[in-house]
């Protein structure tokens, strides 16, 4: 019985998480979903996840469960002097690693693009993040690379989000049609890269005086 409904919850995630990704999380009704996993009980989210913030966080805690372990092992491989590049790949590989593991077609990248979109969930994946925590090793990215004021940190941060969710979410889709031939390996390469080169890029002072950060050593 406990077996059964492991594989029932499992449907239902991978239902919603498709549902979502394809049509936008406002647009999906919980019925929609129940019915595309091919469940028998209509109230089966409510059962499995107490409702549709309940079934978000599931997929989304699924998410950051299967990332938690290898970004862990790329920190422990961290040298003496690790570089902005060495902690930007810390925190993106496991993403793209993730996003290679799945069958194909994937869902995953557009269903975390959709979430950005939609305030209600914005606000279960703020919370999800906060019980997660970020990698004490990590934390220069809010907030402690010299050079840079925490503000205008926070601001490429943002942008970097968009950037990376939203690439891999147009690369995904590519991917599911076949009118992109490259790999996640390739896609995540370019990502950190460009990620990297916009955290330590200068900053130029209402002086004009521009000035390059550097990551402090911790």
């Amino acid at each position: 019985m406990g077996v059964q409904s492991d594989r029932a919850r499992e449907a239902l995630l991978n239902a919603a998480e498709e549902l979502f990704a394809v049509n936008g999380i406002d647009a999906v009704s919980n019925r929609r979903i129940v019915e595309y996993a091919g469940a028998a009980n209509h109230s089966a989210i409510s059962y499995h996840f107490g409702g549709k913030d309940g079934l978000l966080r599931a997929i989304l805690n699924r998410h950051v469960s299967e990332m938690a372990e290898r970004r862990n092992e790329l920190i422990a491989e961290l040298g003496d002097s690790p570089s902005i590049h060495d902690f930007v790949r810390c925190r993106l590989s496991p993403l793209f690693e993730v996003f290679d593991s799945l069958p194909r077609p994937s869902w995953r990248a557009q269903f975390i693009s959709q979430v950005r979109s939609v305030p209600s969930a914005v606000e279960v994946a703020k919370s999800v993040a906060a019980e997660t925590g970020i990698p004490e090793d990590l934390r220069f990215i809010h907030g402690e690379v010299e050079g840079i004021s925490e503000g205008v940190l926070r601001g490429r941060a943002y942008l970097l989000g968009h950037m990376v969710i939203g690439t891999c979410a147009d690369q995904e889709e590519r991917m599911n049609d076949g009118t992109h031939k490259g790999n996640w390996e390739q896609v995540g390469r370019f990502l950190i890269d460009a990620a990297s080169g916009m955290l330590a890029a200068p900053v130029t002072a209402p002086d004009g005086a521009v000035r390059y950060p550097a990551v402090p050593f911790i």
